[in-house]
């Protein structure tokens, strides 16, 4: 399932996603089908939108490749783990700063895991405040072989775990392969909070902490040996590999160019707002 693009109106007044009846005033689209290969993603010219989009760690492990974005994460050996040596992973980031409540989705499938590897999808404001789909792949972590759902602060301010801040589900419990494409989506709303998609299917609900302040989007593929989360690094290569990230986004400050060129189109009506599901 690829994520919903919203075509047919010139979307100048806007978005508005049907099952939510929520606006939305800006978008942020990547879809890699559009890009020829490019082996060195970081400035260059064949993929000079995606480097006015995105910030790029480690440019060395980013490619675009067969009509996706992958990420990859190297193989980590015995000598590498002996040596405390860092793990070699990729990560790509927004540039817009600014973001808040808006639907954000992305389309990936993770592979080649033999041993620990975490793949992340997250809306990051500070640690106090953060919004994260993360799967974690089979290996030695304690939450191996799952997907979590998170809204940050996880922790109190004595330490002690907020109930229900982060929610992990064994993989195989859905019937889903992680190895095969799908769609992840996170919804974050003023009023009903934040609620997690798999495929179009509500997975997960949350209401406590919603974010009040902008943030960016990030996607990130890590290891880093801590038996909490990733647990020891993949002995082998491991990749991300992303067809679409699509985000229907409001912004945390005032919205002056977008009320003006609005008006300019005359006013929000079906002309001028895209209907997105």
């Amino acid at each position: 399932m690829l994520a919903s693009l919203s075509y047919g109106a010139d979307c100048l007044c806007g978005w508005r996603l049907k099952e939510e009846n929520a606006l939305y005033t800006h978008r942020l689209l990547e879809d890699f089908g559009q890009y020829p290969d490019v082996t060195s993603v970081l400035n260059n010219p064949t993929a000079a939108k995606f480097n006015r989009d995105w910030m790029i760690y480690d440019w060395r492990n980013v490619e675009i490749k067969d009509n996706s974005l992958v990420l990859r994460q190297r193989g980590y050996s015995a000598d590498d783990l002996r040596a405390y040596r860092p793990v070699s992973i990729a990560a790509i980031q927004s540039r817009t700063l600014d973001m808040l409540h808006g639907t954000y989705r992305i389309v990936f499938k993770l592979e080649g895991s033999h041993g620990g590897a975490c793949a992340g999808f997250f809306w990051y404001h500070d640690d106090r405040s953060e919004i994260d789909v993360e799967i974690v792949t089979a290996g030695n972590s304690l939450v191996n072989n799952t997907i979590n759902y998170t809204l940050h602060p996880s922790l109190a301010q004595d330490g002690s775990p907020i109930p229900s801040a982060t929610v992990s589900r064994p993989l195989n419990q859905f019937g889903y392969n992680p190895e095969t494409f799908h769609e992840y989506r996170f919804d974050c709303d003023p009023v009903r909070g934040v609620d997690y998609y798999v495929d179009g299917k509500l997975m997960h609900t949350n209401d406590n902490n919603i974010p009040t302040a902008g943030g960016n989007l990030q996607v990130k593929l890590w290891a880093d040996g801590n038996k909490w989360w990733s647990g020891t690094p993949s002995t082998t290569d491991v990749f991300m590999t992303i067809k679409s990230i699509v985000v229907y986004y409001n912004t945390s400050g005032p919205d002056v160019e977008w009320e003006k060129t609005c008006r300019a189109a005359g006013g929000p009506s079906k002309r001028t707002i895209c209907s997105i599901k």
